[in-house]
């Protein structure tokens, strides 16, 4: 198996250089799948006396991956960046409409928080985004933070994380 890891690699250096590309192996990594941190055998790749380096978790078109498929990572990852702005939507507030807070909510939270999210959504650690969710929707509506949420999101139009977009419209037509 480890030959033919090596004679797959060696053919896609040809193709890349038969395509006018390169392939920059100080930048080149391979991620080993596994299952539950058991790894059944260790792979090397090696191209003209360069070893690829084995890495445990990737940054793939803004996912972060990891070599258990575990979206706990990219969570993590995420959740730092929406609390920073939940920090923001708190400083703006005073100063700004809702529309404006809308407008921010959809730009710095929204467009963070749902990229991927059909991918990562059904982790366990996904409740954490979704606290975060409700955390910046009672910081737009001045609320407490044992106040429900429900109406506010209605309020708001806007859905929450757990639940694709075609059942919060059927959710708020059917409210009308």
């Amino acid at each position: 198996m480890q030959s033919y890891f090596n004679i797959v690699f060696e053919q896609l250096v040809k193709w890349f250089k038969s395509n006018s590309l390169f392939l920059n192996f100080d930048n080149t990594y391979f991620i080993q799948f596994t299952i539950k941190n058991i790894c059944t055998s260790y792979i090397q790749i090696i191209y003209e006396d360069k070893q690829i380096n084995i890495v445990n978790e990737t940054k793939f078109l803004g996912l972060l991956i990891n070599n258990n498929l575990s979206w706990k990572t990219h969570i993590e990852s995420i959740r730092s960046k929406l609390s920073s702005t939940c920090y923001a939507m708190r400083s703006v507030k005073p100063y700004v409409t809702i529309n404006t807070l809308k407008m921010i909510y959809h730009s710095c939270f929204h467009s963070v928080m749902t990229y991927g999210l059909l991918l990562w959504r059904n982790s366990p650690d996904s409740i954490k985004i979704f606290r975060l969710q409700k955390r910046i929707i009672r910081i737009m509506m001045s609320c407490r933070s044992r106040d429900s949420c429900r109406k506010l999101f209605l309020n708001l139009e806007i859905f929450t994380s757990p639940f694709p977009i075609h059942f919060f419209s059927s959710f708020v037509h059917d409210k009308k």
